[in-house]
């Protein structure tokens, strides 16, 4: 099996039918036991998700979905179609489930009609308002592809609302400081969450 791309934080492997994730990092059984959840409560569903095939402690093992990834098709300049599919595809997750971290970095799409054809990593789902969902997708936008702010609006188009900034900021500020609180983050890890508080906290709509 090769290296997936944009694995982050975790060894992902694939080999064009299967992909095996081991989870690393704080806290890496439960956001297994999480995410094996919350693909199984999705199963058949609206949203498109991988079919859980095993499973081990902190291992899941998946069918692997076609597409391409957000980011990389934001950084070839795609990133109106893709931010559009992006909003339009989170109203067909169901209320209150919560992916958690959502955005072009989590979801895969067809290279020619851009709809979305997976949503990957659901490790932080849970229940709450689905705005915080669409704030993390803009933040990840404003906070690595800055380039491509203005492409927003298609964000918020396919989503069908633009809730108010103050709402949007500090769901993003919550999504940080969680972040920054995990325990056992390494402290360049919170250096950066620290920054990117900072940095969040800075942004005007």
């Amino acid at each position: 099996m090769r290296v997936m791309p944009r694995g982050y934080s975790h060894d992902v492997r694939g080999d064009g039918t299967t992909v095996v994730k081991r989870y690393q990092g704080p806290l890496a059984g439960q956001r297994a036991a999480t995410e094996h959840a919350t693909l199984l409560r999705l199963a058949g569903g609206a949203v498109p998700v991988p079919r859980v095939l095993d499973s081990g402690p902190g291992v899941l093992v998946t069918e692997h979905l076609p597409g391409v990834h957000g980011q990389a098709l934001i950084e070839n300049g795609l990133a109106e179609p893709v931010l559009r599919s992006c909003g339009a595809a989170l109203r067909r997750i169901p209320p209150p489930l919560i992916h958690g971290d959502y955005g072009p970095n989590n979801t895969l799409y067809d290279p020619e009609t851009y709809a979305v054809t997976a949503v990957l990593d659901w490790e932080f789902a849970h229940d709450g308002d689905q705005v915080e969902d669409l704030a993390w997708a803009e933040w990840i936008v404003r906070r690595h592809h800055p380039s491509s702010v203005h492409a927003l609006d298609a964000l918020f188009d396919g989503y069908g609302e633009r809730p108010p900034w103050a709402a949007r900021q500090e769901f993003m500020l919550a999504k940080c400081r969680q972040m920054l609180a995990l325990p056992r983050l390494h402290e360049s890890g919170r250096d950066r969450w620290r920054r990117n508080i900072e940095i969040t906290a800075g942004w005007t709509d």
